[in-house]
């Protein structure tokens, strides 16, 4: 494990507060599209679901904490959270954010949907106590629905996932199995090509998976980290 110091925690709440004033600042400006059209920009990514906070491992980055997570969310900040991200709360998107079993996710703040392109993360596996884990979540939509590709030590392997209904469920899991080590930076991508989606680890491509969903996965992006994980995050990027 690294013994990189992490960043005295921050509550949650205060943390959703930030993220509520970001995002009606990014969607007073101007209105949600279909996708985002042109280059989209780099996305400040900023906790919805789990601790997030600033942290200067090998530079600016954020980072999820698990082991300072309390695992609860509560209804009434996930309520702002909606209404500033998708200028709604539905009864779904509050019940899929407050549900026990879900996970810690951030999200681009300035990016408000995003269909076809390239995402890309650099992550860093500070520690965790079951598995050291790292992904990049897409398609988030009003329900509070999404998609997530992740790497984890434990399979050392890449796995295609979804969230929805308060429950994940995997599509697939990458053939190749290899251990990247702790404390290191690495690159994952995901490659959206309308509906085909395709995740590898930068440097090597062989811990990859590959799948077609049913239509283009359009929504909100960012990063997702598993519940007892701690996993730090910098230069977080979407292109079309």
């Amino acid at each position: 494990m690294l013994h990189t110091p992490v960043p005295a925690p921050t509550h949650w709440t205060r943390a959703l507060s930030v993220l509520g004033a970001l995002l009606i600042a990014c969607t007073a400006a101007e209105s949600v599209p279909e996708e985002t059209s042109g280059p989209a920009p780099s996305g400040r990514l900023v906790g919805v679901v789990g601790h997030w906070s600033d942290t200067t491992i090998g530079g600016p980055a954020v980072v999820a904490n698990g082991e300072v997570w309390s695992g609860r969310t509560e209804r009434e900040a996930l309520d702002s959270v909606g209404r500033a991200l998708f200028n709604e709360a539905s009864e779904s998107f509050l019940a899929n954010t407050t549900s026990p079993t879900a996970f810690p996710f951030a999200v681009a703040s300035d990016i408000l949907a995003f269909g076809s392109g390239t995402l890309r993360v650099e992550f860093n596996l500070v520690g965790g106590k079951t598995d050291q884990i790292a992904g990049l979540l897409f398609g988030l939509r009003p329900t509070g629905a999404y998609y997530y590709v992740r790497y984890n030590t434990k399979d050392g392997n890449l796995a295609l996932w979804t969230f929805r209904n308060g429950d994940r469920e995997v599509i697939l899991h990458g053939d190749v199995h290899k251990q990247l080590p702790l404390g290191t930076w690495h690159e994952l991508v995901v490659e959206i090509r309308g509906p085909r989606v395709r995740g590898y680890v930068a440097g090597d491509t062989t811990i990859a998976v590959e799948h077609v969903l049913a239509t283009e996965p359009v929504g909100r992006v960012g990063v997702w980290a598993k519940r007892d994980a701690i996993t730090a995050f910098r230069s977080f990027t979407a292109t079309p």
